[in-house]
This record gives C-alpha cells, structure tokens and sequence, in this order.
C-alpha cells in the first residue's frame, strides 16, 4: 500500500536532517573533563556520607556510655573546717561516736628500741672492718 504524502511527516524529516547536519561530536578533551568533574564529585560526596556516619556513629556511642562515676568521699573523717561530702556522716556526728583515740606519739621503731652498748666496749659494724 503506497504511503500517503503527511505534510507533519516531511517537517519533522527536514528538521531530522537539519540537526543531522549540524550535530559534531564533542572534542576529547572536554569528554574527559567531564568524566573528571563527576569522579571529583562522586568522590566527595562519598568522602561527606562516610565522615557523617562515622560521626554519627561516634556521638551515638558516646551517648551510650555512662557518664563518669560518682566521686568517691575520704576513708577518714574530714578536717573540723571542711564540710562533709554527700552520703557520709558529719563531723560532729563522728566527733560523738565511739571511736578509739590514737596517740599523737608515733611508735616504737626496732632502731630505737635497741640499747646503745656499754662504755668502753665497740662492737664491730657491717662497714666497719674488725
């Protein structure tokens, strides 16, 4: 069956050939450059994704982990000028109780215990030679 003449047809065969004509392929150059731009670009945003999730991932255990632990008061009673901390008793509550008195006196040492030989009579040392 022969085809009809479509007046709409042999327009766009014309603009077909016109732009046929006038098409030109793309220097190299620029085709590289182009492939640059979007490598540097890709990279960069992977570079932004993997920062925001370690980040994210770094706040998030942050958040997790205790805070720092409670302090811990003295082993003994505080000086009669400082107040207590929280959770132990007060000065004067200590003062009161039953406590043994410590003598302000220090002990005996095993040096001082030891006589100091008679008069007249040395004994040798262990630097001393006999």
């Amino acid at each position: 069956m022969p085809e009809t003449q479509d007046p709409l047809r042999s327009l766009f065969q014309q603009a077909a050939g016109a732009g046929q004509d006038s098409a030109v392929t793309a220097p190299v150059a620029l085709i590289a450059a182009r492939g640059r731009r979007a490598r540097r670009r890709r990279f960069g945003a992977l570079t932004v994704i993997a920062c925001l999730v370690f980040g994210g991932g770094a706040a998030a255990v942050a958040a997790l982990l205790p805070g720092e632990p409670a302090p811990v008061g003295p082993a003994g009673t505080p000086p009669p000028g400082r107040p207590a901390p929280k959770g132990l008793p007060s000065p004067a509550a200590t003062a009161t109780a039953t406590a043994p008195r410590l003598d302000p006196t220090p002990p005996a040492t095993p040096e001082s215990s030891i006589s100091a030989p008679a008069s007249g009579t040395t004994h040798p040392t262990a630097t001393e030679p006999p």
